[in-house]
């Protein structure tokens, strides 16, 4: 969602991460402060906070390790490698305020270290102490990353205190930094702006010359300068200094999240919503990151900070619902999208949402409700609707309405004829029921082809062979689905069905075994108990007797 605006970061991620590796951010305590913790004579409660903070830490759930490693840290105060563990995981948790006081040591410790003045300037801006936070980020080394922080950072310290001959000063010292020419020239133009000077006009114009309105964001910053000079009720999108060093560590946070710096990226991005919290702006960026991390109900909480009366309202309530569903929260993820519907700003992209959600829970008649509201606000579905034709047949034929399912079907085909999954499912589907079997064969080898490490097709192209009585080919095909997906039940009662056929029963057995085992469909159950008990060729012996 937030791709389009971020454009202008693909031409810093490079530099950024050509820059030094963020062995201090990234990496975990050493086992030397593991051992350290560990010792008898600071008690067991140091080290169980620290292996619960560990723990805490390698499954990203960064509030407890913070919570836990601080716990820790009281028991060895002078420990510093742990000091900046609990810094960076304060940051990453956007607890500023409590990170802050860990500043001056590591500093100390060691100067060349970035994250504690970058942390320090600003706080300093915050409170109002801009000379300080140019003193800090000067601190910063002048090439690669930490030389487009503190460009950006002491720019807009020194706009913060009014001297923007400083400020101007120090962006001119990127003329030779190619890959920040971008980023500096609408910093520049926003200084300008900020400033109300009468060198805006000629700095956007700059900007845009240098290419820096070829991203969505900076495109958007341009376009509302325009506006406000034919109408001043046009509010600015970028305030004041403070809103303008928010601006800066957003940039560098969307770069870092191109790259693998998820954390990093994280760390930035808390930092720029620190300066600015109302930024709907700032809290999406800062959630796709956290969905990048696979962070979902983090994820979700923060989409869910943005309120009714934003314009991203029903972005982030989408995206919201996307990644509780993802963290296995459906009921809660259709309760979000329930939510538009009640507001009356469901769009045809909730209502599909939400049909797929349900559709993964097997709630297959509410799911077609959902897609049938969405086919009817887009009216005629078109080639580019393909996939609600697939999803919405699945649903169909799932609750029984055949002739439905099977012209959805047929038409996202139609759309799509070299779609794996679509030759798939209408594919089985015939073979299920006996229909159409040499097209639906050709159909599910095709998709095989397409993707020929799917179990799934796989079992199809075997379910197949078998219908079609050729049994030794299907035994091959489906060992080789049950390879790929082990612990499927109806793949596991395929191959049995096969093995029995062949002659292998005592092997056929043990697959029915192992579908039970692998929690089949409740309708599912007598059937394969059935063949436990009395195989094939008894079962159906003792159907035709009733």
């Amino acid at each position: 969602m937030l791709k389009a605006w971020v454009g202008l970061a693909v031409g810093l991620t490079a530099a950024i991460l050509a820059g030094p590796a963020e062995a201090k951010t990234d990496r975990l305590v050493s086992r030397e402060v593991a051992l350290s913790l560990a010792r008898p004579s600071w008690g067991s409660s140091a080290s169980g906070q620290y292996l619960a903070g560990q723990l805490a830490q390698r499954t990203m759930d960064y509030a407890n390790a913070a919570k836990f490693l601080d716990g820790a840290l009281s028991w060895a105060p002078n420990n510093l490698e742990l000091r900046e563990r609990v810094f960076i995981l304060m940051l990453a948790e956007g607890r500023l305020a409590e990170a802050v006081p860990h500043v001056r040591a590591l500093h100390r410790n060691d100067p060349s270290d970035m994250l504690p003045s970058v942390v320090d300037a600003v706080d300093r801006v915050m409170r109002g102490d801009n000379d300080g936070a140019v003193a800090a980020l000067a601190e910063l080394n002048g090439g690669g990353f930490p030389g487009l922080v503190r460009l950006l950072g002491q720019a807009w310290a020194f706009a913060a205190a009014g001297d923007l001959p400083a400020a101007r000063a120090v962006l001119a010292f990127s003329e030779n930094e190619k890959a920040w020419s971008a980023i500096i020239a609408i910093h520049a133009a926003l200084i300008e702006d900020v400033g109300k000077t009468d060198r805006a006009d000629a700095a956007y114009a700059s900007a845009v010359e240098q290419k820096a309105a070829g991203s969505g964001r900076s495109a958007a910053l341009v376009a509302n300068f325009e506006a406000r000079k034919g109408d001043a009720a046009v509010p600015p999108l970028v305030r004041n200094a403070r809103d303008g060093l928010a601006e800066a560590l957003f940039s560098i946070t969307a770069a870092l999240n191109q790259g693998n710096r998820t954390l990093s990226a994280l760390i930035y991005g808390q930092l720029a919503l620190s300066l600015r919290p109302d930024s709907d702006l700032v809290r999406m960026l800062v959630a796709e990151v956290l969905e990048k991390q696979k962070r979902y109900v983090a994820a979700a909480a923060m989409f869910g900070t943005i309120g009714p009366d934003s314009p991203n309202f029903v972005v982030a309530r989408l995206a919201q619902a996307r990644d509780l569903a993802r963290a296995d929260l459906a009921d809660e993820a259709i309760a979000a999208l329930e939510s538009l519907g009640k507001a009356e700003q469901n769009s045809v992209d909730g209502l599909i949402l939400l049909g797929d959600i349900l559709r993964g829970e097997h709630r297959f008649a509410e799911a077609v409700v959902a897609y049938d509201k969405a086919a009817e606000k887009l009216g005629t579905l078109t080639d580019d609707h393909w996939r609600l034709l697939y999803t919405r047949g699945i649903a169909l034929e799932r609750t029984g309405q055949w002739a439905r399912a099977e012209g959805d079907l047929q038409q996202a085909l139609r759309i799509k004829p070299d779609e794996a999954f679509v030759l798939n499912y209408l594919g089985y589907s015939w073979i299920d029921r006996g229909e159409n079997l040499e097209k639906a064969e050709q159909m599910v080898r095709r998709a095989s082809e397409l993707r020929p490490d799917d179990g799934f097709i796989a079992d199809s192209l075997g379910w197949a062979y078998y219908r079609a009585g050729r049994f030794a080919d299907a035994v091959q095909e489906l060992e080789r689905a049950i390879t790929l997906q082990p612990v499927d039940p109806v793949i596991n009662e395929h191959l049995g069905d096969a093995y029995w056929q062949i002659g292998r029963k005592v092997e056929a057995r043990f697959q029915w075994r192992r579908a039970l085992n692998f929690e089949p469909a409740a309708t599912a159950i007598p059937a394969l108990e059935e063949k436990l008990q009395c195989g094939l060729e008894r079962c159906v012996v003792a159907h035709k007797a009733n």
